[in-house]
């Protein structure tokens, strides 16, 4: 028996590839946690610019902050996953997705396939609005179905707006007949397949468009030749390779900081790395 989804929703995640809206939390508490993310940014604003935008939006910051880790175990999130993944459940990786109003940022098609050197197991990510998102200021879009078929990705490396860590995108062109919009109000989210093809367009309104992803990956999911850090939020971890991730105590405190830290230099190992990179973006072409 599922826990929150409706059978509905669970076979829309199977047939299409995602689900949306669900409710995660109440809009005056998206209000708090977008005050929150604000306040630390106004923090470190004499910080270089990716500096900040590391800690923000490549690599895990729910290791780094309270507030983000009560995220990562709201029971209605977990209970949603459960009902995707399964009962055991591993948080691999999360980021926030931040366009300012006008920037011209945008996130073009590409799968999160492209990154998974896994084998076994199954994985989904979680797409939390802190902001209302709709079409008008670049809400995430996403092509039904397409989670069925592995496409070829390439690169554009000199696109300052392509806001994705290796500035990665569909190589050719996308089908967008199958198109659908992910509107969500703040609180809610949408669930993703990490095989659907998904983007988004620039944020053309007058105030930001803020998600953060949080990418989920069954118990038994085992990274694939290496070791990799995730934190356990549900049940067990089925498979060797994981190193599990501590919760922070504190926002920002020194322990934290060391955790993220070694987050960071066992994945900067392999993914960060140019060997990594060719040998994920080879894998996925085949």
């Amino acid at each position: 028996m599922s826990k929150l989804l409706t059978d509905a929703q669970i076979e829309m995640m199977r047939q299409d590839g995602y689900v949306a809206p669900i409710r995660v939390f109440g809009a005056a508490q998206a209000q708090a946690y977008r005050a929150k993310l604000e306040s630390f940014e106004r923090s470190v604003v004499d910080r270089p610019a990716e500096e900040t935008l590391f800690t923000l939006s490549r690599f895990k910051p729910h290791l780094l902050f309270t507030w983000l880790d009560e995220i990562c175990h709201n029971s209605r999130l977990l209970d949603a996953m459960e009902d995707v993944l399964g009962t055991d459940l591993i948080i691999f990786s999360g980021a926030f997705f931040t366009k300012n109003a006008g920037d011209g940022n945008y996130v073009p098609w590409h799968q999160d396939t492209t990154y998974a050197d896994f084998d076994g197991g199954r994985y989904a990510r979680a797409w939390i609005a802190f902001t209302d998102s709709h079409p008008g200021n670049g809400c995430m879009r996403v092509i039904k179905g397409s989670h069925k078929t592995q496409l070829m990705h390439t690169e554009e490396p000199d696109n300052p707006h392509n806001i994705l860590f290796r500035r990665e995108k569909v190589a050719g062109v996308v089908d967008e007949s199958a198109a659908a919009d992910l509107i969500l109000k703040a609180g809610e989210m949408s669930i993703h397949d990490y095989g659907v093809v998904h983007g988004s367009n620039p944020n053309d309104s007058d105030d930001r468009r803020i998600g953060f992803a949080i990418t989920f990956v069954s118990g038994d999911t085992s990274p694939r030749g290496r070791r990799e850090t995730g934190m356990l939020v549900r049940g067990r971890v089925l498979s060797d390779g994981w190193e599990l991730e501590p919760r922070p105590n504190q926002d920002f405190d020194e322990a934290a900081r060391a955790a993220h830290k070694r987050s960071m230099a066992i994945r900067g190992g392999y993914y960060f790395s140019d060997a990594g990179k060719e040998r994920i973006l080879t894998e996925v072409s085949q």
